[in-house]
């Protein structure tokens, strides 16, 4: 496949199975299921049109008089989006301020929603079960858009490969200011890759980065003090995400470098049967390389995730585009087995807490474990460290103060129904795999990527 259309075609098992309109949204048509290899060539963007011409903000914003479903409501734009007016409009120095807002039926969040739908429609990009994306050569790469993988809740997607392509910059054109995240945060909708309502998912020797258009470009549009860093416009999300359901996942020898928040497990602190169950996001990381990556390396919520023989370069110099924030972190029921990885920090003084910390609530806990077949186990915190190496030097992960986050020298977690001990090898056979941290730095880089089969 060498271009957007093609791409969609083939995910819909031919240019008779689907309906394309002129923008590039899908008229009609039904995923195709059955086993298929789809191998990429060059470069496609997915925020393109039929005809395969690029697509701007512009082709995007919704006329006034434009009627959409909005928060589960018919509702008719009554402005025009323009993004100076959006954030004029809910400028934390105003009268706004950072409280909590009701914009359902305010018209510059209503002009924004409808754009942002129109987005949606064409970039984000459903991938159904038993499809392999392969890249062709060393060039293959799908940027400006979003692969997701499980699209919907009510179609489990199975048997998934994603392998050497280099994905950049899953760009939102209608970010949302939300004024109660962590004192008032940039929000954006796009993963360069989302796995969610999937199982049995490979994702192997790919490139994940913002490409050209760094963070840096686009500084806070607000004066002091809601203009730090943090509070920059954010127009990219997660390079690869797993979240809602998820389970056996494996992501390997993939090259992160140059993004923000890169690998997020599971998406919100409250456990859910049908959206962040507990007993599912089974995952392993292992062989990435992690460079310039500022968090999330991984953030764990209620996942069960392996992280061996990975390799992370960065440094803890502030000045830097992607400067080393925060490394691995379990949040609300995550649970992290870290054996074997490497890290290089320069810059500072690094220690156990700039590589690994947690916390967690006990009353979500509690809330969690009265959920049908769920216990404490599955839903606390838990996490090991073992044969990791900082800066040359053995680091005791285990030795990190955290905050309700319950340590174990019995790896991993107590399984909810035997009460016995479950570590990584409970579950599969990964020694044949395992190296140890001698080489990692120059075996990892060499071969992690796109282009590196």
């Amino acid at each position: 496949m060498a271009n957007r259309t093609e791409l969609i075609q083939a995910l819909y098992g031919g240019s008779s199975s689907v309906s394309i309109n002129a923008d590039g949204s899908i008229a009609s048509g039904t995923l195709d299921s059955s086993a298929k290899i789809i191998y990429v060539s060059g470069t496609i963007s997915l925020n393109a049109n039929k005809a395969g011409t690029e697509l701007t903000e512009t082709d995007y914003i919704c006329p006034i008089g434009t009627t959409f479903s909005y928060n589960n409501a018919s509702t008719t734009t009554t402005v025009l989006y323009s993004f100076n007016a959006y954030k004029t409009q809910y400028d934390p120095n105003g009268s706004w301020g950072t409280k909590a807002i009701d914009k359902s039926g305010d018209p510059y969040e209503v002009a924004r929603a409808c754009s942002a739908a129109n987005q949606k429609k064409v970039v984000y990009v459903a991938i159904p079960s038993n499809t392999s994306i392969i890249g062709l050569g060393s060039t293959a790469k799908i940027i400006n858009g979003s692969l997701v993988i499980g699209a919907s809740s009510s179609t489990v997607v199975d048997n998934v490969v994603i392998r050497n392509v280099t994905f950049e910059d899953a760009f939102d054109f209608f970010p949302q200011w939300d004024p109660t995240d962590s004192g008032g945060r940039w929000n954006s909708a796009y993963d360069l890759v989302s796995v969610m309502y999937a199982t049995h998912v490979w994702i192997d020797h790919n490139t994940f980065s913002d490409g050209s258009r760094h963070d840096k470009l686009y500084p806070s549009p607000f004066a002091s003090p809601y203009n730090a860093a943090e509070m920059k416009i954010q127009h990219h999300d997660g390079a690869l995400d797993i979240t809602k359901t998820a389970n056996y996942v494996t992501a390997s020898w993939n090259h992160f470098h140059d993004h923000d928040k890169t690998n997020l497990i599971g998406g919100t602190d409250t456990a859910d049967l049908a959206a962040e169950n507990p007993s599912a996001l089974k995952i392993t990381f292992h062989h990435n390389y992690w460079q310039n990556i500022k968090q999330r390396q991984p953030r764990v919520r209620y996942g069960m995730v392996h992280i061996f023989n990975n390799y992370f370069d960065n440094t803890l110099d502030s000045s830097v585009d992607y400067y080393w924030s925060a490394g691995m972190v379990t949040g609300q029921g995550g649970k992290l087995y870290m054996e074997n990885n490497v890290f290089n920090l320069s810059s500072g003084s690094p220690g156990a807490g700039s590589i690994y910390s947690g916390s967690s609530s006990s009353s979500k806990v509690t809330s969690c474990a009265a959920l049908s077949g769920m216990s404490s186990n599955y839903c606390s915190a838990y996490a090991y460290g073992t044969g990791n190496i900082l800066n040359g030097s053995t680091v005791d992960l285990s030795a990190v103060s955290t905050t309700n986050v319950t340590w174990t020298s019995t790896p991993w977690f107590t399984s909810a129904t035997s009460g016995a001990v479950a570590t990584p090898s409970s579950f599969y056979n990964y020694s044949s795999s395992l190296e140890a941290t001698t080489s990692l730095s120059t075996t990892v880089p060499a071969g992690a990527g796109a282009g590196k089969l």
